[in-house]
């Protein structure tokens, strides 16, 4: 095994397999010829850095992966395999998040806003226009309040 470098890479190259990848400390250290005690260091967060393990439930649990999960769970369903999620467990989560926010996302109002906006299009057409530039102000607002 040659000496590296730069290893800040190498260890960010790591975090992101196991992080993002689910990849084991073992094939991440075989992967970049590198020593699986290296690997393990790096994994605790040593040097200042976030344990990996925290950092990995927080990747899996962004809305955004748990969307993949469900996704790839609905996909194994439709070919006739059993459920391997508790779908009844995953929706009170949902819910129960969604009642802990205290505000509205910026998808949310714009899914509302897309619905006004065809409701009052069939009532008013003229009224329906007049509000399309309010509400692309307002999303702009809310998109970067949630930045």
């Amino acid at each position: 095994m040659a000496k590296r470098v730069n290893n800040e890479a190498i260890r960010a190259l790591a975090e992101r397999m196991y992080v993002e990848e689910g990849m084991t400390a073992k094939a991440i250290a075989e992967a970049l010829d590198t020593t699986p005690q290296t690997i393990g260091r790096w994994k605790q967060g040593i040097q200042g850095g976030r344990d990996w393990d925290e950092l990995r439930t927080e990747f899996l649990s962004a809305p955004n992966n748990v969307k993949k999960v469900l996704m790839d769970e609905l996909t194994k369903l439709s070919k006739g395999h059993e459920s391997t999620l508790d779908i009844k467990a995953i929706k009170e989560c949902v819910l129960l998040i969604g009642t802990l926010s205290e505000k509205v996302s910026a998808q949310m109002v714009m899914t509302v806003f897309r619905e006004f906006d065809t409701w009052v299009a069939t009532q008013d057409p003229e009224i329906a226009i007049s509000f399309l530039e309010w509400h692309k102000t307002f999303l702009l607002y809310k998109a970067q309040q949630e930045v």
